[in-house]
């Protein structure tokens, strides 16, 4: 009879932390989202996590929409050759992620940057990103003339 109440609970136990597993959280959601820039084949996973009404916001642009989004990612998609997580991390609905793109634009092969990210009802409502812009800035005033 013991040994058969072990075996039950030890069943139980690894089930539950099966289903522990299996379940998304908010930190792998945006871990699955930022890994897609770093392979063309998981961009559309990624893009797949941004809610309709998704808002993104840089020291540059402020954009209001997955819509608007998806035009930006083109364009970016074209120089950024890479994210690495640096650190990251939750609290409540919010995840905060510090990490390195890359890009292949010469003086601004390795930035660093800080994003903020709401997570509601398994997908991205909204993002903010810091970091320094000054380079990227006279990068876009020389495209503009």
């Amino acid at each position: 009879m013991k040994q058969l109440l072990v075996i039950g609970l030890l069943t139980f136990t690894l089930n539950v932390f099966a289903q522990k597993n299996e379940t998304k959280t908010n930190q792998n959601i945006v871990t699955t989202f930022l890994n897609g820039f770093n392979n063309p084949e998981q961009i559309q996973t990624s893009l797949a996590l941004l809610a309709d009404d998704y808002k993104f916001k840089n020291p540059m642009v402020a954009l209001n929409s997955k819509a608007e989004f998806l035009a930006l990612a083109q364009e970016i998609g074209a120089v950024i050759t890479g994210v690495e997580i640096i650190n990251i991390a939750e609290n409540g609905n919010w995840v905060a992620v510090f990490y390195e793109f890359k890009s292949s634009i010469e003086g601004l092969e390795s930035n660093t940057a800080t994003e903020w990210f709401k997570i509601e009802d398994g997908l991205i409502k909204e993002s903010n990103m810091i970091y320094d812009t000054s380079k990227w800035r006279k990068l876009y005033e020389q495209m503009e003339k």
